[in-house]
């Protein structure tokens, strides 16, 4: 009987713990319910929330499956964000609008279809089911979200993000200029030369993609802050065509970098896929976890390389289960 028992409890230790490790993903995430790409209406076999419309995929949909490869030809058929299961959900009405002034506390910006800017000034904004077109080809400015400063918990989800395509840009397509902490999910964001410019805040399963650039002039990347601390870049993909600058990249041009996640993303393009932010100022817990490195653009992921400006030595500071997307084998 007392064997039995044992036998029982090892069962469960067993399963307790295969949930855990499963919980954060292995190194290669699995597939995810679709929805469809904005406008159309969602296919027959997209999940759906309690209103039927399609839900987008999360990290928490993906199925480990830690032998598929190559997922950068079709990211949702690992679980990652594409145009299938970011933006703005299908079959949402979307109304017609120009440029918003968000300067009401607590202003929700819901279904509209925006042809200009979004400028960001009250606190607690929502902007979601959206589509916000803007940047150089629609109005005067490079940007089409522009967060200015005292703009605190901003959130953009389920929503997408553009510039007419073929249009120079030279500013991000999310703009933030002070120092609040955005809240960014399932957003398809392109054609921008950076898609998110913050200095902290959350970007998490989002499509980042398409780059467009002032040849001579844009530093073109994915996610990028120039200092602070307190970024997290969770479970997205992250495409940047170009052979400059970065799909993630932190710099000092403000401040010096401390306290931020690279996690769980699918990267690919730029000079250096991430730069991790090393400069004059010593930087303290940067961490890049079971990040997936693609050849789709370049056969060292950027240009010249996976990561450039990190200091392992520094501390606090991680560079752990990161892997290339072809070969599952470690990317360093």
């Amino acid at each position: 009987m007392f064997q039995r028992a044992l036998t029982r409890l090892c069962l469960v230790l067993v399963g307790v713990l295969v949930t855990v490790a499963c919980a954060d993903g292995p190194p290669d995430p699995g597939g995810a319910a679709p929805a469809a790409a904005v406008p159309v209406v969602a296919p027959a076999d997209a999940s759906a929330d309690a209103a039927g419309r399609a839900r987008p995929a999360t990290s928490r949909d993906a199925v480990p499956r830690a032998q598929r490869r190559n997922c950068a030809a079709r990211p949702s058929r690992c679980g990652y964000p594409d145009a299938t299961n970011t933006g703005v959900p299908g079959g949402t009405t979307l109304r017609s609008s120009g440029p918003i002034d968000a300067d009401r506390n607590g202003m929700v910006i819901d279904g509209r279809d925006v042809r200009g800017e979004i400028n960001v000034t009250a606190s607690n904004v929502t902007i979601k089911n959206t589509r916000v077109t803007g940047g150089r080809g629609i109005g005067p400015a490079d940007w089409v979200i522009i967060i200015r400063p005292g703009a605190d918990n901003l959130r953009i989800i389920d929503s997408t993000i553009l510039t007419p395509a073929g249009t120079p840009q030279d500013i991000a397509c999310i703009f933030n200029i002070g120092e609040s902490k955005p809240w960014i999910q399932r957003v398809d964001i392109s054609g921008c030369s950076a898609g998110v410019s913050t200095g902290g805040g959350t970007v998490r399963d989002s499509y980042i993609h398409d780059m467009a650039e002032v040849e001579g002039l844009s530093h073109d990347v994915g996610i990028a802050s120039n200092g602070g601390g307190g970024l997290q870049v969770r479970h997205n993909t992250i495409f940047n065509q170009l052979d400059q600058t970065a799909a993630v990249a932190m710099y000092q041009d403000f401040g010096g970098q401390r306290d931020n996640v690279v996690r769980r993303n699918l990267l690919a393009g730029g000079g250096y896929c991430v730069y991790g932010g090393a400069g004059d100022t010593a930087t303290r817990n940067i961490k890049f976890i079971r990040n997936r490195f693609s050849r789709r653009y370049h056969s060292r992921c950027g240009y010249y390389g996976v990561v450039a400006s990190f200091d392992r030595n520094d501390p606090g500071n991680v560079w752990r289960e990161n892997f290339w997307d072809d070969t599952l084998r470690p990317a360093r």
